[in-house]
Order: C-alpha cells, then structure tokens, then sequence
C-alpha cells in the first residue's frame, strides 16, 4: 500500500512540476525573458499549478475552474477514444498479417522443397499473429500519460499567458509598484526629483545594440509627468532576482493583446546607490 501510495505521490509531483515549468515559461516568455535564466527555485514550480487549476478563487472569477473542468472531461474522452481507436487498428492489423502469412503458407506447401517447407513454417513470422498478446497495459499507460501532459500543456501555457496579459496592464496588474531612485549619472533613464520636465542628458553613457530602442524608451519618457501620457504609466517589478530588478512601464487596459511592454534590468548595488520603493498601488 505504501509503495502505491509514494509511486502516486511521485507522479503527482512529476505532472504538478511539468505543470508549473510550463505556466512559468509561458507567463516569463511575454516578456521575453527565458525561464531558465531566472534560476527559480524548485518549490515555486511545485505551488504555481494551483493558480494554473483554480485560479484567482478569492476574486470570485470561476472561468479557470470551469476551464480545467471543460478540458478534464475531454481529455478523458479523448483517452477512451484513444483505447477503441488502438483496439479496431490492433485488430485489422492482426487479421492483414494473418491473411499475408496464409497466403505465403499456400505458396510454400506447394513447393516440392519439404526441407523449405519446414523452415518457413518454424520463422515467427509465419505463425498466426494473435491481437490479444501485445502488452495492453504498456500501452494504454503510454496513452494516459501523452493525453494528460497534452492537457497539462495547454492549461499551463494558457494560464500563463493570460496572466502575463495581466500583469502588464496598468488596471489589472497584481505586481508591487516599484520606485527606484539612483543618484544622478548612474541610470541613462529617469528624471530629477525635484524637477521632473528636464530632459534626461544621456551624453555620458555609450550604447551597444539596438539603439533606436534605447532612443524610443527616450521619446516615449513615462517620468515627465509634464505629459498627460505619462501621468497614468505606472512602473512595476517583475521580479527581484539574483541582485537584478526586472521592472517595466505598465500598458494601458485598452492595449492590444499582442502589445510586449519593455523591460528594464537594473543590477542592485552593495553600496547602497539605489533606493528601491514597492507598494501594493500607486499613489494619487
């Protein structure tokens, strides 16, 4: 029994880390940052496929749970279809092979070579093929286990997705507000505290890249609050890992849903250079 009971427990956790693996390659790839770089720790793989099955339960919103119990019924049925599908094959493939060594049987017993004879009929492969000997449980095992990591794809790739949508909208977003403050000539980004109009001099940093990209970040300047625009961009943190802020301008709840917003790496300093403020909301 308890040998059972840890070779299901293994399982679970092997489909609940796939799981998990999945939504956080999907959720991390919207803005276009690798999973695998984030070096994340194992448990968070393990906890995430709950958001994944039941989502958002305290909100009220209930259309995950329905998805999962929509693609949980078909996958079972896709499953039971997939079992009558490799039966009627099995079958028809049995009876072709059989056909196939009667008629080379008739061939060979009207050879005159009984030496012949006796070989042909001693290989395998002219024995009548028998459709109820192949391993059914392997088999069907093959079939549950591709079905429900099928399922387990598209629920954690889907999940992921749309809370990446999510989080990048201004209105929507469950991410901490972020503030960084650097003292001045440390960030090519950002504004004076005390006067938020003047335009960032940028003459001192060099540039290796894209550097239309840099320059568009420039033009597009979500701190100059002198700008209607800008006064409803609300930065927020992606992620905080290994000494680095993954932080980007938030997009408005009308974007489209194809619309990546850009994200900014600050690497944290020992000496105390950055000041870093997070709140659960902006402020008025």
């Amino acid at each position: 029994m308890f040998g059972k009971i840890a070779s299901l427990l293994s399982v679970l956790g092997v489909g609940l880390y796939f799981t998990g693996w999945i939504y956080r390659w999907a959720y991390f790839s919207y803005f276009q940052l690798e999973v695998t770089t984030l070096d994340l720790p194992f448990e968070s793989f393990l906890i995430v496929p709950i958001q994944v099955f039941f989502g958002n339960i305290s909100s009220g919103d209930i259309s995950t749970i329905l998805r999962t119990i929509k693609i949980a019924i078909a996958t079972f049925l896709i499953i039971i279809i997939s079992f009558k599908i490799i039966q009627f094959f099995t079958q028809e493939l049995a009876n072709i092979i059989n056909q196939i060594i009667s008629w080379l049987l008739r061939k060979t017993l009207k050879t005159k070579h009984h030496r012949i004879n006796r070989t042909l009929l001693s290989f395998p492969n002219f024995q009548p093929v028998n459709d109820q000997k192949y391993d059914k449980i392997l088999i069907n095992e093959i079939v549950i286990v591709t079905w429900l990591l099928t399922a387990l794809f598209l629920l954690g790739q889907n999940q992921g997705k749309v809370d990446a949508i999510r989080d990048s909208r201004n209105e929507t977003s469950s991410l901490p507000v972020v503030t960084l403050i650097t003292p001045e000539n440390k960030l090519p980004l950002g504004r004076k505290i005390d006067d938020t109009g003047d335009d960032p001099k940028v003459g001192s940093f060099r540039v290796i890249g894209d550097l239309e990209l840099y320059e568009k970040l420039l033009l597009q300047d979500y701190n100059d609050k002198t700008k209607p625009q800008a006064r409803q961009i609300i930065w927020r943190l992606l992620i905080d890992r290994d000494g680095q802020y993954y932080i980007f301008p938030s997009l408005p709840k009308n974007a489209p849903p194809n619309a990546h917003p850009p994200v900014v790496v600050i690497q944290q300093s020992d000496r105390g250079e950055y000041v870093v403020i997070l709140s659960p909301e902006a402020a008025p």
